[in-house]
């Protein structure tokens, strides 16, 4: 089954079902009642391993069936009604399945400065998620709630009068309260972009770090071909996919080497670089000074933001 967007004869259908699930987590956030489950103490950067990870907080909603989130530290699973935000720059592998004959769905929330997506997902294929139905927006409100996701995923060092919890459900319930406004806005105040092109943009966002992704890869995960893809992107946008995501994967690239000490080559590989030494060419010429340099100087300065592909 293909992912289907707004256009899809499916669409009202799903963000109807979308908006109702989402309203519903909406609604135990405010009285309590809602389940946020905690992902393993972590410690520094994994850059190896199965998986992604985002340089932005993401938050799960379990509506049917359970997801095992595998991190480097251990294991979680989200079952139906419960919530996980996943904090930045944790690796992460999503292993999903059904659960008392309630096939597997869910809903994930990520934004990324002024770029919102919420998307749903179901298994394809078996054991693994899929994006199904996906809306994503433009503005500033998806800035606002890429700060309160950040902050529901870092706990204080410390919580002498245990209330963490109820500020951790404040935050995420402000965040899904921000979402669901912005799902009812007017569709014209809703990105403008072509279903294709966003269900793409969360498909690199989310395989960024994979050393074997391909614009064919890419257009087999989205339904269609590398030809047609490569040039609806170029048609829409005026760019060559394949120059944006070296450029993306450069510029979080640079966060990294800005935010943390790993290895030149760990990085590299976090951000799908099958070799140090492509990495440092490629980083040479996208910032005119090797990696080394540009984390030297980025100590003192303000680091590189990550923007969400056009």
């Amino acid at each position: 089954m293909a992912a289907i967007g707004p256009d899809h004869p499916q669409a009202t259908a799903q963000a109807q079902r979308l908006r109702h699930a989402l309203a519903d987590f909406v609604r135990r956030a405010a009285d309590g009642s809602l389940r946020l489950v905690q992902p393993p103490p972590h410690t520094g950067l994994t850059t190896r391993g199965a998986g992604h990870m985002h340089l932005n907080a993401e938050l799960f909603l379990q509506v049917q069936g359970y997801t095992e989130f595998r991190f480097p530290q251990g294991q979680v699973l989200l079952q139906a009604g419960e919530a996980l935000v996943v904090p930045p720059k944790l690796l992460h592998d999503e292993w999903v399945g059904s659960a008392q004959e309630q096939p597997f769905f869910n809903i994930v929330v990520h934004a990324d400065h002024q770029s919102l997506s919420c998307h749903s997902a179901i298994e394809l294929p078996a054991g693994r998620p899929a994006t199904f139905f996906l809306e994503s927006f433009q503005g500033v409100e998806a800035a606002r709630i890429e700060t309160w996701l950040n902050d529901a995923a870092k706990p204080p060092p410390q919580d002498a009068h245990g209330l963490w919890p109820l500020q951790q459900r404040a935050l995420v319930l402000t965040a899904l309260s921000a979402v669901a406004r912005l799902l009812d806005t007017p569709q014209a105040a809703a990105s403008s972009e072509l279903p294709l092109l966003a269900r793409l943009r969360v498909a690199v966002q989310n395989r960024l770090g994979d050393t074997e992704l391909t614009v064919a890869a890419l257009a087999q995960e989205l339904g269609c071909t590398a030809d047609y893809l490569s040039n609806l992107y170029s048609r829409s946008t005026g760019e060559h996919l394949w120059q944006v995501v070296l450029r993306q994967r450069l510029v979080r690239a640079s966060r990294l080497l800005a935010e943390n000490d790993s290895a030149v080559k760990e990085i590299a590989w976090c951000c799908g670089f099958a070799s140090a030494s492509h990495f440092i060419r490629s980083f040479r010429q996208q910032f005119g000074i090797t990696p080394k340099s540009y984390r030297a100087q980025a100590r003192a300065t303000v680091p590189v933001v990550e923007k969400a592909m056009p």
